[in-house]
């Protein structure tokens, strides 16, 4: 079994090599014809407001659309980018929509947009200067180191594999699956292989070239496998087109997405749902594969009918926990959908595109999760039950 998991995961990291090499060619031809169409440059730098002035209603603004906004000029310097330390004022509106506001006070620092037509070092080039957004980067970083060293204080070495396998799951889909997608390639298919490989790699990491790997690795691939199925039939008998947020409407009609067909913008959906449950299934394959081993480790007489029975009654009380963590994550995140839609009658609340989406991948999700249990207590009781030798891992 050893050389067989070896076998198989040289070839994985050989095709991942491959793809990972297409999608890098991808995106250098993207960005080749890009640069060819797009003469704009467009720089997104860091920039510290120096003073701001006292805010002044915009009469115009007032009086022509019935908006009101307030006008206030902003100083900032540019710390970065080539406009390093240029001086220049803004114009930031403050209107009474609090979602596109930055409120700026001086010290503070922001992001900017710096747009130029010709070459900085143009004389006649003057850059148009906007604060675009908040500098929150140093925040999340912070947060981010105090949540490694938490976790690798508390996790030892099985932290570092764990976060290894993490490291190979966020790699793929940053360097393959999001180029391939740019490219217009159907992200269904390049969803599928990137959970294969992430379960691979993560199960191997984690627990090494054994027989509780091979069981979790057989139950995590079978359980997302069932949820890709269930939610590519539900999107494509509901059908859901993959167009009802505000964000797929925007690439829609980006250009450099090179594929405009509407079938790859509901594969697009189904490989959100794929990998939305691919980590909760995860959980779930591993946790029953490690109970079932801890099982046959204290009683080595137990027959396989035996550690599969036990390995379900493990697995359900893992069910009902899981399925609402799951269910709950869809929820929490839909949360102001749910508000804005709950005044609407049942009927049209059941059949609304945004409301079908969030249901069918919370609830295809779930089927995966749910069906992960039998089959990786199955595997797990296959393989634990047969004889090793002496001395080998299990």
């Amino acid at each position: 079994m050893s050389k067989l998991n070896l076998r198989v995961l040289k070839i994985i990291v050989l095709i991942s090599f491959w793809l990972l090499s297409c999608s890098v060619c991808l995106a250098q031809n993207t960005e080749t014809n890009s640069s060819k169409t797009v003469p704009i440059n467009e720089d997104f730098v860091v920039g510290r407001v120096l003073s701001v002035s006292k805010p002044m209603l915009n009469q115009n603004l007032l009086h022509g659309a019935g908006l009101v906004s307030r006008q206030e000029l902003v100083k900032i310097k540019v710390l970065e980018g080539p406009y390093k330390d240029l001086i220049t004022e803004i114009t930031n509106e403050i209107t009474d929509n609090p979602a596109y506001n930055i409120d700026v006070k001086p010290g503070s620092e922001v992001i900017l947009s710096i747009t130029s037509l010709a070459n900085i070092n143009s004389t006649d080039n003057k850059p148009e200067v906007n604060i675009s957004d908040y500098h929150r980067a140093p925040i999340i970083y912070i947060l981010f180191f105090v949540f490694l060293v938490v976790f690798l204080l508390l996790g030892g070495k099985t932290g570092v594999k764990a976060l290894a396998g993490l490291a190979v799951t966020v790699l793929l889909i940053a360097y393959v699956l999001l180029p391939l997608s740019m490219a217009g390639i159907y992200p269904l298919i390049t969803a599928i292989f990137i959970c294969l490989v992430s379960t691979v790699a993560g199960m191997l990491f984690i627990c090494g070239r054994t027989r509780k790997a091979a069981a979790a690795i057989i139950g995590t691939i079978c359980g997302v496998l069932v949820a890709g199925t269930a939610a590519y039939l539900v999107i494509k008998f509901a059908p859901l087109t993959g167009l009802s947020s505000e964000e797929a409407q925007i690439l829609r009609g980006s250009l450099s997405i090179a594929n405009k067909n509407p079938v790859f913008y509901s594969g697009l959906l189904a490989a959100g749902m794929l990998i939305g449950a691919l980590g909760v299934i995860m959980d779930v394959a591993i946790s029953i594969a490690s109970s079932v081993n801890e099982m046959m480790q204290v009683n080595k007489n137990l027959s396989p009918a035996e550690l599969y029975k036990s390995g379900m009654n493990i697995g359900r009380d893992i069910m009902g926990t899981m399925t609402n963590t799951l269910i709950l994550a869809y929820t929490g995140g839909a949360l102001p959908l749910l508000i804005l839609v709950s005044q609407m009658p049942c009927n049209k609340l059941v059949n609304l595109d945004l409301v079908a989406t969030e249901v069918a991948s919370a609830l295809s999700g779930s089927l995966g999760l749910i069906l992960t249990i039998p089959l990786t207590a199955l595997a797990a009781a296959k393989l634990m039950a047969i004889k090793s030798p002496s001395g080998s891992k299990q």
